[in-house]
């Protein structure tokens, strides 16, 4: 599939079944959006300086779950240390009713491995191991062998999400580095909006130009959160050691 514009001046669709023009497209095809080559061509992922692991644990019998599980059960747990910090956490199972316990770890590569080179899995657990409470460690080393994944972190915004008749939304539009927790919501709420921008009496451009303005800013004030979450909870942490309370609210 491709997405063009056609001479004059609509989206061109061009598919397997032939080719045809629409008066707008919605490009919510995710973070390697071919859509916002027509937006936004310069846009590039900012990349972070760290890393993050993620993990889940399938809890398939009574002797398998972990001692905090009931302790997630009521809240999200985040364990820091020098140079990153851990989120503990339960999330939905394929099964109905099923809760998982998930965690991820930020932290910088270790600085032995080669730029290119794939870092072990074992060197989150040591991280757990070293840093984390003995229950905490323990989810991570069952992780290991369960689910667990290594994602590098980075972030974008483009300057305007539409420029008829293309529209962005999702993660075509922003990514936000993982801290913000905010992607699922952040696109719910780019359909809501289109929703509304389209419902009015204006017509599309005009309707894809409020969109922009709204969702566009929303998707800036997200990756300067992430940003800032990054700064201070990976990149330049503080020492936790020797908080006090308001230190710790501030």
């Amino acid at each position: 599939m491709s997405v063009g514009r056609s001479a004059s001046g609509r989206a061109l669709i061009r598919t397997g079944d032939g080719q045809r023009e629409y008066d707008v497209v919605v490009g919510a095809d995710g973070h390697r959006s071919v859509t916002r080559a027509l937006v936004a061509p310069d846009v590039r992922p900012v990349p972070a300086r760290y890393l993050v692991w993620r993990g889940t644990i399938p809890l398939t019998a009574p002797r398998d779950r972990p001692k905090p599980l009931e302790l997630l059960r009521t809240a999200w747990v985040t364990l820091g240390f020098p140079g990153g910090h851990g989120v503990f956490c339960l999330i939905p199972g394929a099964a109905p009713e099923t809760l998982l316990p998930a965690y991820a770890i930020y932290d910088s590569p270790p600085r032995s491995a080669a730029p290119s080179a794939p870092v072990s899995t074992a060197y989150v657990r040591s991280i757990a191991e070293e840093h984390f409470p003995a229950e905490g460690a323990d989810i991570v080393a069952r992780g290991e062998h369960a689910a667990q994944a290594l994602h590098p972190v980075a972030d974008f915004v483009v300057p305007r999400a539409a420029v008829p008749p293309f529209l962005l939304a999702g993660d075509a539009a922003s990514v936000t580095r993982p801290h913000a927790a905010g992607g699922a919501v952040k696109a719910l709420r780019d359909a809501l909006c289109l929703e509304r921008a389209l419902r009015g009496p204006a017509w599309a451009a005009e309707a894809l130009y409020r969109y922009a303005d709204e969702r566009g800013a929303e998707g800036a004030r997200l990756v300067e959160l992430g940003r800032r979450l990054g700064r201070e909870l990976v990149e330049h942490t503080p020492d936790r050691a020797g908080m006090g309370p308001a230190d710790v609210e501030a």
